[in-house]
């Protein structure tokens, strides 16, 4: 496929249309599972994608969350969002991968789309797409890839962490946007120290300057990939916090104003690295330069140095046939005292003034 067709495909997910498709680049095929719980009893299952109607999987009198994972068969994902009588925006949204962030509708139906960071083990961060859709008593994740990521909100189910499972859906929200902020703020923290170790180096003058430029690079890219998922969540986040369903609940107001500290925490602390990352920069640029000039003062004087040498050299070089030094005895020991005393009064010249 040329180019422009490639354009074409990942431009296609911005347009509305009664079918929508995923872009991403995890092709994972697609997993199902729903906990069901109340104050009183847990149940976990497993369901077949091939399920014609989602609906049954919902039960009266339990907090039901059904977690999708893997967003590869664009036909289940969008019968499930549809069986639940949900807008088929929100497929537009999920399907899509670089979906700004946004909140919308809490006391109704809750639409949360944003994206995860997280470092993997080549210090490269990651980023995948995070859906949250919610109404009535049921809550739907919908994540890229197949990994642990809300393993610490299953077990919170378990172990009644918060009393989460007499709180209500909304209670279940908090807890996944917390496990996925949570991830942020690690990357945060990562980057930062990245950034220290960084400061380290360069102003050691001991430690090999090598691939500083690239780490540099690289911290940048993940910063800028931090501010990119956290500062529009920022502004969307305001839209949950101050809902009449939030403010209206003591507990929940505590839990979703913790959330937004959070979300000022991280844009604080890539606000702080940007800026710690420009003076990096300026001074791996400054310190380049100093290096060069050291380096070229070195090479200068070395070249210096054999300036009237060299001149020697091809003075008595020349091929004539009368040459007088040709016929002294002692002309071949006596040219090299010439040189070696030469070359020790231009060294000596160069060090009384200051030259290295």
């Amino acid at each position: 496929m040329n180019k422009e067709g490639n354009y074409k495909d990942k431009a296609e997910y911005h347009l509305f249309s009664d079918r929508y498709h995923y872009y991403g680049p995890y092709r994972q095929p697609t997993k199902i599972k729903v906990i069901r719980y109340n104050q009183q009893k847990i149940e976990e299952e497993e369901v077949d994608s091939s399920l014609e109607d989602f609906r049954h999987v919902v039960k009266d009198g339990y907090v039901n969350w059904i977690q999708v994972t893997g967003l590869a068969d664009e036909e289940t994902i969008s019968r499930l969002i549809l069986g639940f009588g949900l807008h088929p925006i929100d497929c537009k949204a999920v399907f899509t991968p670089y979906h700004a962030a946004k909140i919308d509708d809490l006391n109704h139906r809750v639409i949360i789309i944003m994206r995860s960071c997280s470092f993997g083990k080549t210090s490269n961060v990651a980023s995948e797409h995070i859906a949250i859709l919610s109404k009535d008593n049921f809550v739907v994740t919908f994540k890229e890839k197949d990994n642990r990521l809300f393993s610490p909100i299953e077990d919170s189910i378990r172990n009644d962490t918060m009393q989460i499972r007499s709180a209500g859906r909304i209670m279940l929200v908090a807890f996944v946007l917390n496990t996925v902020f949570s991830q942020i703020i690690d990357a945060a923290i990562r980057v930062e120290e990245m950034l220290e170790k960084l400061d380290d180096v360069l102003l050691d003058a001991r430690e090999s300057k090598i691939n500083i430029g690239k780490r540099i690079q690289q911290c940048r890219h993940a910063n800028l990939i931090l501010q990119k998922n956290t500062v529009p969540l920022h502004s969307e986040f305001r839209n949950i916090a101050q809902s009449d369903v939030v403010t209206s609940d003591v507990i929940l107001q505590q839990i979703f104003d913790e959330l937004y500290n959070q979300l000022d925490y991280v844009i604080l602390s890539s606000k702080n690295s940007r800026e710690l990352l420009a003076s990096m920069r300026d001074m791996y640029a400054a310190s380049n330069e100093l290096r060069t000039n050291a380096i070229m003062k070195r090479l200068t004087i070395v070249a210096t140095l054999f300036i009237p040498i060299t001149f020697l050299v091809g003075l008595w070089g020349m091929n004539f046939k009368y040459m007088p030094e040709l016929d002294l005895e002692y002309g071949y020991p006596a040219a090299l005292i010439v040189i070696f005393i030469t070359g020790l009064f231009t060294w000596a010249y160069m060090r009384r003034n200051n030259w290295f």
